[in-house]
């Protein structure tokens, strides 16, 4: 039993609950949610999945230990409390426990007041909008304006910015606090600016709930907006238009749906009224209801409104995404236990430097105020600018490719994937039929010609609903839109054709009659049919072959079932064709012509085998997750080569619900394909490679891809054909759909990761001079420090341009050659932190040296602090040209002026560096004095001494890799 604890109970009936063992356990959240709302007393739910919190606000009525029981029982048999195998929870209102799916229309009606001749009275219609709200989904709430602001303040580093700046003032240190509130300043807004313009296009992606539909009011046929439909409404189904709320079919003329923004299913849905459906039936086998944001494709039909808004089973599949939550960006984590480093070691070093002046009996103001000169060189200034910065100039870069990204730090992540997680339909595939092959003949590899497949086209185009559009065929069936494309492309002239041989008779195809006659007038075959080709074959009598029709013999037939059987298995929806020169005599045609087979495919987008191929050689492991038959979708997963060569491992849904969660995580990391998988066993199966320490990116375009999309670590839906959900939810949209933009967003995320590891460790490495210089310089003597301000210009003037300098270089050539980097990897490792030991010691000896050839020339003052101040700078900014690759044995000192920016920077800070030896205020304002050019030649040759010395050993690591005949790494 899991143990459920009361947190807290307010008098206006807010409780929060504490349940940790359902973190990470989206089909126990999902029953619990169910059955906490289906409670009287219960009006609503929230469930933080980070921290198993359960919020609910409820009635008096609603004792503290039965929503304790509640839970505990919803936990430990969560397949009762929810008896959909798709496990969607159950949503709040009073038709969220009726299963209006089973029950027959005439009850349907009778239970919610509707006559289904007329519909509602206007007078009704405004009452129900009122009492129940409109039918809007509910939407991720959108960050305010003031939380993006604050986020931006919320990182250890600018914490440590914003103490020092304290203490400044505290100190006495105006000025110094005043600068580095600046640099704080400047982080934030820079965040705020490019956060805010991303928040802001993913949002003019989203509509409103304006489109219009058509019902009936009063008796007439009325538009109305989507928003403003209630329960009880009589909707009018008509191909092409979105269905806007969850509606009991009350008759329908072969109305067909498609479903897969709900269930993953390619296949559209044939919608029968007076079907007999159990209440535990499936969300994807209902014929007789239609569910809120599928696509009327086919025929038409009338709907009774059952449920609207948050009451809909899109909306109960978007709850999922309100209880899911997104892991931290995996440089988020580092940058933060890099800054608690920086800190320990800032305040080790203030202790030591306390320490040194408390034992040779300096006054405790004077220690302080070195003290906090000491802290500000521990500080890299430029560190939340550079990473920042960085992030968001590569945000910048993906919107032009057309990659929208939601937040800065996602930048990064899109970088650190390790394994991405695709949807079939709409994101790999196109979710459009298209005729992969004709046959005629008997030669299943030879597509035919001559008056065999003339004749064909002509049946496809006549014994067809669908109608010709500027953009290809539009209306009816997905199928017969393929096969009218197919027509248009042979070079038919439909319109032409169907004024000349104008339809007389039509027989529907059913479930029982899986064809469809058409008789028609005219010159040619009067009796036309397409259907399932074993059934067509069984009416023919004869074959049309080359030299025109011949009898059908058995040896025939079992040719055309083989090729039949061949083209399925390709996976392809297959059609056959016949026609008789008579008219129609019986309901059952006879006596036919076979003319042959029309092949039929949802394509993979262009660029989809490139996309799977360069993720794969980026060590990137794909996986494909999706509501189709394993046999489709392993197809499709063949095509792609999504095991890399290897066997293909395919995992099918029942299979999902039988698995503990551990299991699923090695399971997860293994599978190659997941088929047949509901919305809430996507959101487990993300969960689930996260567990294993994945970082995990999942692709999708429908409803049911929401909550995946939000707990992801990286979301990223389909802009131009996804739902407003995954839009909404999503932390990246890609505008045009072309998953091959994905490409450079990945390679911009590791360029980014790259560059700012290269601006940290030059970052860290200055500072960690500053600090040796400083604890140095107590240690020698009173009076010899660098003044905070000193300090804070050298910080300033040497970290932040050059940082940036250092993050905004070219992703690197072979950027999407290796595999990503391991996330548990700290963002500086050991081994890093020992050369950047070694480097920085360099730095400070350099500096030191000058420092102390000022003692001796001037003794302790202004013009000594001048010398150490133009080494200890200049010297910083000469060692970031070493800094441009972060491993010494890939740096090439013949390469070292071709980062534009870094130069252009590099001579930025130079000037600024030497600027207060020409400003007598700034001068006085750091506590320097000008200098001489003895003085001037003595600091120059020790600024250049430490990246001379990097250079140096770089060199004679050349000449031994030449001498041992290793190839010198140049990347």
């Amino acid at each position: 039993m899991p143990k459920v604890t009361l947190a807290h109970r307010s008098a206006s009936g807010r409780v929060r609950l504490r349940c940790p063992a359902l973190r990470g356990r989206a089909q126990h959240q999902a029953a619990v949610i169910a059955e906490l709302r289906a409670h009287p007393g219960v009006a609503s739910v929230d469930l933080r999945d980070g921290t198993g919190s359960i919020v609910i606000q409820a009635s008096s009525a609603a004792e503290t230990g039965t929503l304790i029981d509640l839970v505990q029982a919803a936990y430990v048999n969560p397949h009762a409390a929810r008896p959909q195998t798709e496990a969607i929870p159950t949503a709040p209102g009073t038709g969220s426990a009726t299963a209006w799916h089973s029950l027959p229309a005439e009850t349907v009606a009778q239970r919610l007041g509707a006559d289904p001749q007329t519909g509602l009275g206007a007078a009704e219609a405004r009452a129900r909008l009122a009492r129940d709200g409109a039918n809007m989904l509910p939407q991720h709430r959108r960050p305010s304006q003031f939380s993006i602001l604050a986020e931006q303040f919320q990182s250890l580093p600018v914490a440590m910015l914003a103490g020092s700046a304290a203490v400044s003032m505290v100190t006495g240190g105006v000025a110094d606090a005043a600068a580095t509130l600046v640099v704080v300043a400047i982080n934030g807004v820079f965040g705020y600016v490019t956060e805010g313009q991303a928040e802001a296009t993913m949002h003019a992606l989203i509509d409103s709930s304006s489109d219009k539909v058509t019902v009936l009011r009063d008796g007439r046929e009325t538009d109305l907006r989507a928003a403003d439909i209630v329960r009880g409404d009589i909707v009018l189904a008509r191909p092409g238009t979105v269905v806007a709320a969850d509606a009991r079919v009350l008759s329908a003329e072969r109305l067909k749906v498609d479903e897969s923004a709900l269930t993953g299913e390619t296949e559209p849905v044939r919608k029968l009224p007076d079907l007999v459906v159990g209440e535990d039936t499936p969300i994807g086998d209902r014929p007789t209801m239609l569910h809120a944001g599928t696509l009327i494709t086919e025929g038409r039909g009338r709907a009774l409104v059952v449920e609207t808004g948050a009451d809909t089973a899109a909306a109960r599949i978007a709850l999922l995404s309100q209880t899911a939550s997104r892991p931290r960006a995996p440089v988020e984590t580092e940058l933060d236990a890099l800054g608690a480093q920086l800190a320990k070691l800032s305040l080790a070093a203030c202790g030591l430097f306390f320490g040194i002046g408390w034992m040779r009996g300096i006054g405790l103001a004077a220690i302080l105020k070195d003290a906090l000169a000491l802290a500000v060189a521990a500080v890299p200034e430029g560190l939340p600018v550079v990473a920042t910065t960085t992030m968001s100039i590569g945000l910048k870069r993906m919107a032009r490719q057309g990659v929208l990204v939601r937040r800065i730090d996602t930048v990064e992540s899109l970088g650190a994937l390790q394994v991405l997680c695709l949807d079939k339909t709409g994101t790999l595939t196109q979710n459009r039929l298209r005729v992969s092959d004709v046959m005629t003949g008997l030669d299943p590899d030879a597509p035919g010609s001559g008056a065999a497949r003339a004749m064909l086209f002509q049946v496809a185009a006549l014994n067809n609903d669908a109608l010709p559009g500027p953009d290809g065929a539009q209306g009816s069936s997905g199928t017969e839109r393929a096969a009218l494309d197919a027509a248009l492309a042979e070079g038919l002239d439909v319109a032409a054709l169907r004024r000349d041989r104008p339809r007389t008779r039509l027989i529907e195809r059913t479930p029982d009659r899986p064809y469809m006659v058409t008789v028609h007038d005219g010159p040619g075959p009067k009796t036309l049919v397409k259907g399932a080709p074993e059934t067509v074959l069984g009416f023919c009598s004869h074959i049309w072959l080359d030299d025109g029709p011949v009898a059908l013999t058995p040896a025939h037939r079992a040719q055309i079932i083989a090729a039949n059987d061949l083209l399925a298995a390709r996976p392809a929806r297959v059609l056959g064709f016949a026609c008789r020169k008579a008219g129609l005599r019986k309901d059952e045609p006879m006596g036919l012509t076979w003319l042959g087979l029309m092949a039929m495919s949802d394509p993979l987008r262009p660029g989809a085998k490139d996309f799977i191929a360069a993720m794969h050689r980026a060590g990137i492991d794909t996986v494909m997750i999706t509501g189709d038959q394993a046999a489709t979708a392993g197809a499709i997963a063949h095509e792609l080569n999504l095991s890399n060569g290897g066997p293909l491992r395919i995992v099918d849904a029942p299979e999902l619900s039988r698995m503990e969660p551990a299991l699923l995580g090695g399971v997860a990391r293994n599978a190659h394909v997941f088929t047949r998988v509901s919305a809430p066993q996507k959101l487990a199966i993300v969960k689930a490679l996260q567990s294993s320490g994945a970082v995990v990116g999942m692709t999708g375009d429908g409803v049911n891809d929401g909550p995946a999309l939000k707990a992801a670590n990286v979301g990223i839906a389909m802009g131009a054909s996804g739902t407003d959900l995954a839009r909404d939810v999503a932390n990246v949209v890609i505008r045009d759909d072309e998953l091959t933009t994905l490409i450079e967003a990945v390679s911009q995320g590791r360029a980014v990761y790259r560059n700012i590891r290269r601006a940290l460790e030059f970052l860290v490495t200055t500072n960690l001079s500053e600090i040796a210089v400083g604890i140095a310089e107590a240690i020698h003597g009173p009076g010899e420090l660098e003044t905070p301000m000193e300090l804070l210009w050298i910080n300033l003037v040497s970290d932040v341009l050059p940082g940036l300098g250092l993050a905004l270089a070219d992703p690197d050539p072979d950027a999407m050659e290796r595999p990503p980097r391991d996330p548990g990897e700290p963002v500086i490792p050991p081994h890093d932190f020992r050369r950047m030991a070694t480097d920085s010691t360099m730095i400070a000896a350099s500096s030191l040296a000058a420092h102390f050839a000022g003692l001796a020339r001037h003794g302790p003052g202004p013009q000594t602090r001048s010398m150490t101040f133009l080494s200890l700078s200049l010297g910083q900014l000469l060692y970031a040209l070493t800094c441009q690759r972060g491993d010494i044995r890939k740096l090439r000192p013949d390469h070292l002026l071709e980062n534009k920016v870094l130069d252009a920077a590099l001579l930025t800070s130079a000037g600024t560096a030497v600027l207060p030896f020409f400003v007598p205020p700034l001068r006085r304002l750091l506590g320097i004095a000008p200098i001489s050019p003895v003085s001037a030649a003595i600091s120059l040759a020790a600024a250049a001494a430490p990246a001379a010395a990097v250079l140096a050993r770089r060199g004679v690591q050349i000449e031994f890799e030449t001498l041992e005949g290793k190839p010198c790494e140049t990347s």
